[in-house]
């Protein structure tokens, strides 16, 4: 299998979330839309930076609550026990707790220090156990959840029997029970070479289960295809970030050029990337109408149109292959090919992560997440909501078997059955269109 780049990461995602820039509080922001928490995720790049002057911002109407602030923090710094050597410490717990108080996951805020280990990390130079984690509150427990979100198969935990939907309940013997989602990514990063344990429990099964896994750096290709008997092209896309619309043109084209006559795109295990970045590959395969809907608070949805030159042509068959680990950025796609009939969507419902959030880069070198708009698929649906009991995201048309807790096989494993299965369905889908041709 051709692989168009390559990036060196060792993936512990956080929190899946989306990133998109409405415009800035403060310093600067950037456009992106992801599936990482920005303490722990590669290849995201800014897509548009625009400053602003401290003076932009809005001059409060009410002082009240500034003033019971100003109160507390002035009591805590005379009469705490402990001396505070450092008021920064307490600006940046007010603000944590602000975010907190809005119940939102995704929402976050950054110290100077790690925006800047943000930024680094971008570039995809770290280590660690190759999982993307999730923090989510159960509806009938009304508690709060850290579960693996899906598993990379370049990494080591996909080599061990840790299973997506795994919840997280101890790291090294230490319940994370109430913890923050950047605390418990904290716990589990590391130095490759060092091993962390981690006890899940996991659905159906009675008992907590000990998984001990030995960091390590994971190599992630953006782009891999290749050309399967019978003329059918495959690509996986695995994530959207700057490099993805050159290396996903290179491979169309090249697939193209060989004859391709029929197509499985898969994006499993894809967390999503830039949002200009999934417009531009949504364009490779429509070539008109809206590619998506864009909501911001209190207003109407504005759609992104499609540019009308897709690369694909428009009868060469279609299958695309997601699961749980397909989200933000994936799903639009997913969605986009769905709504407009352009592939037949099969496998596992995607994540469900439809909101939108601002990265801000605040004066002092921190920076600000906040949730700020939602997106919808070009008929409008909303992929958040639940379709069935625990169920959201993108539908599969075909539906696939989901993976055996009690098998101990790898991941990668598990996914060339999934391939299979994808690949037997676009070939009937051919031989039906063929059949109906004469």
């Amino acid at each position: 299998m051709q692989t168009t780049n390559r990036v060196r990461t060792g993936w512990i995602a956080a929190t899946l979330f989306s990133v998109f820039v409405m415009g800035a509080l403060l310093g600067r922001s950037f456009t992106l839309l992801t599936t990482f928490n920005p303490l722990s995720m590669a290849e995201m790049s800014p897509s548009t930076i625009r400053s602003e002057r401290a003076s932009d911002i809005s001059s409060p109407a009410d002082l009240k609550p500034l003033a019971t602030f100003w109160e507390v923090r002035d009591k805590i710094k005379r009469n705490c026990v402990y001396p505070i050597e450092d008021d920064t410490k307490l600006t940046y717990g007010a603000i944590r707790g602000m975010l907190e108080a809005l119940e939102d996951p995704y929402s976050r805020f950054m110290t100077p220090e790690e925006y800047k280990e943000f930024q680094s990390e971008s570039e995809g130079h770290f280590s660690g156990i190759g999982a993307v984690l999730d923090r989510y509150k159960d509806a009938e427990t009304d508690e709060w959840k850290i579960v693996i979100s899906s598993i990379l198969p370049e990494g080591p935990a996909s080599k061990t029997a840790l299973r997506p939907q795994d919840e997280i309940i101890a790291v090294d013997g230490k319940s994370v029970e109430g913890m923050p989602l950047s605390r418990v990514v904290s716990m589990i990063r590391g130095e490759a070479g060092t091993t962390v344990k981690l006890t899940v429990r996991r659905k159906n099964q009675r008992d907590p289960i000990n998984i001990e896994i030995v960091r390590g750096d994971v190599e992630i290709p953006v782009v891999e295809y290749e050309m399967l008997p019978g003329n059918i092209g495959y690509v996986w896309l695995r994530n959207f970030n700057r490099q993805a619309p050159a290396k996903m043109r290179q491979a169309l084209e090249d697939l193209k050029a060989k004859g391709m006559k029929g197509l499985v795109l898969d994006l499993s295990l894809d967390p999503g990337g830039i949002l200009d970045v999934a417009i531009e590959i949504g364009n490779m395969f429509v070539g008109k109408g809206p590619l998506v809907w864009i909501r911001e608070r209190g207003a109407e949805p504005e759609p992104i149109m499609a540019q009308g030159n897709p690369i694909v042509p428009p009868d060469v068959p279609m299958v695309c292959l997601i699961d749980g680990g397909s989200a933000s950025a994936s799903e639009i796609l997913a969605g986009l090919l769905q709504d407009t009939n352009r592939a037949v969507i099969c496998g596992q419902h995607s994540f469900g992560k439809a909101g939108v959030q601002t990265v801000i880069e605040l004066n002092d070198g921190s920076s600000l997440v906040l949730t700020t708009a939602v997106y919808l698929t070009p008929k409008k649906r909303d992929i958040s909501q639940e379709w069935a009991k625990g169920k959201r995201g993108v539908k599969p048309d075909v539906e696939f078997p989901e993976p055996d807790p009690e098998q101990q096989g790898s991941y990668t494993e598990w996914h060339e059955q999934q391939k299979k299965r994808a690949l037997e369905v676009l070939r009937q889908h051919m031989a039906a269109k063929a059949a109906a041709q004469g």
